[in-house]
């Protein structure tokens, strides 16, 4: 068994996010889970999530273009042996960079 981590998954129907508690290895973590407030799909966004507002639109959007692309705010570390992480986009057009030079670092859906 791994140390206990907390996971934060996010709605993006209802643009809300919670955090779960798992004592399992990484690789068993549930990639989504039912949304409490809605009933929808809440995607897991790992350790290091940070929700928005619900009124932030703009933010929102860009979390679903990240995860339509693969992105679940992973660490990306395009230097082998490297802990600096490149850091996640602030709005869209950032997004749509770092969706094109990083391509590669995506995790499935």
């Amino acid at each position: 068994m791994s140390t206990p981590y907390n996971m934060a998954f996010a709605c993006l129907e209802c643009c809300k996010s919670f955090e779960r508690g798992y004592k399992l290895l990484p690789k068993d973590f549930p990639n989504e889970l039912p949304c409490p407030e809605c009933g929808g799909v809440s995607f897991n966004f790992g350790r290091h999530f940070k929700a928005p507002k619900k009124s932030d639109t703009k933010q929102w959007d860009k979390i679903r273009f990240l995860l339509e692309h693969g992105f679940r705010f992973q660490k990306v570390r395009p230097e082998k042996n490297s802990l600096e992480s490149v850091a996640y986009p602030k709005n869209m057009a950032e997004a749509k960079k770092i969706v094109e030079k990083y391509k590669e670092y995506t995790i499935g859906n």
